[in-house]
Formats: C-alpha cells, sequence, structure tokens
C-alpha cells in the first residue's frame, strides 16, 4: 500500500513540475512589429502566417555579443530542422541598425522583423523577457511549447523542436 502511495504522490509531483504548453496572452498577440518592408505587423498576424508550421521565434540584437556568437548553433539547428521555420525578432534601437545587423550578422534565412517597444512593450512583459537572446518554439498548433531559452546550445530548444 506504501508503494502505491509513494508512486501516485511520485506521479503528481513530476507531472506539476513539468512545462505546460501555453496560449499567448492578448498583450502578447496585439504587440506591433515592422516588416523589412517597414509596414506594421502584429504578432497575431505573424503566428497567422505560420499556421500549422513549427516555429522558433528569436528576439535578439546585432549589439548583443551572445546573440551574434550564438548565430553558428542557431544554424545548425536549422539544418538539422528544416520542417521548422525560424522567425527574428530584433530590438535594436533602430531600423538602419536592424537592416544594417541583418546583413553584417543575422545573414540566416528565415523571417525578420523589429521589435520597436524592445524589452518594455507587451510582447516581451508578456512573455516574461529581461534580456536577449530569448528563444521560444511554437508547435503546429500556435502553442507555446518552449520559452525563455537563452542559450541556443540548450538540449530543451532541440528537443522542443524535435517533438511531434
Amino acid at each position: 500500500m506504501k508503494k502505491i502511495i509513494y508512486l501516485v504522490l511520485f506521479v503528481l509531483f513530476v507531472s506539476c513540475n513539468t512545462e505546460k504548453p501555453a496560449a499567448f496572452s492578448e498583450e502578447v498577440l496585439n504587440e506591433t512589429f515592422l516588416t523589412l518592408n517597414e509596414k506594421a505587423i502584429t504578432f497575431k498576424e505573424i503566428l497567422a502566417k505560420y499556421k500549422g508550421k513549427k516555429v522558433m521565434f528569436e528576439v535578439c540584437a546585432s549589439w548583443c555579443s551572445e546573440c551574434v556568437s550564438g548565430i553558428p548553433a542557431i544554424k545548425k539547428l536549422k539544418a538539422k530542422n528544416p520542417e521548422t521555420v525560424f522567425v527574428f525578432l530584433s530590438i535594436d534601437k533602430t531600423i538602419p541598425q536592424w537592416k544594417k545587423g541583418i546583413e553584417r550578422f543575422f545573414n540566416i534565412d528565415g523571417d525578420h522583423y523589429f521589435l520597436s517597444a524592445s524589452l518594455k512593450g507587451g510582447y516581451a512583459k508578456g512573455l516574461g523577457i529581461k534580456d536577449v537572446p530569448s528563444y521560444m518554439v511554437v508547435n503546429e498548433l500556435g502553442i507555446i511549447s518552449l520559452a525563455n531559452v537563452t542559450e541556443p546550445f540548450d538540449p530543451r530548444l532541440e528537443a522542443a523542436l524535435k517533438q511531434k
């Protein structure tokens, strides 16, 4: 009987400590970004573009040494996961700096957007992002499967990209 109680307690403990997929708040969905053509687009619209696909988001900046040094790891992840869409959300200070950074450092296939609100807007606050780089994986249903990863070589990132 004790073994059964311990087993039940263990299962409850383990299930309470795993990260659960989450939906996006309205604060996050309504955040406005800019496309490379400098057209406004909400995060909700960005998600809609990739409906039915797994997406990895990276919040980054060209002035961030960790973001730049992580590019080789991101390229490896991208090569291992060709079905995943990679989206880069920049918090550079200006649009010219962002565009120059894409050419100079972030020359990676994927979609690039500019987050003018930086880490002070609804997107970063709603997702608890306090610094860059920050990585997030969204599954094919548009639900967060992993968030607030700060290292591109974190094994949880690759596992989330492989998850069916």
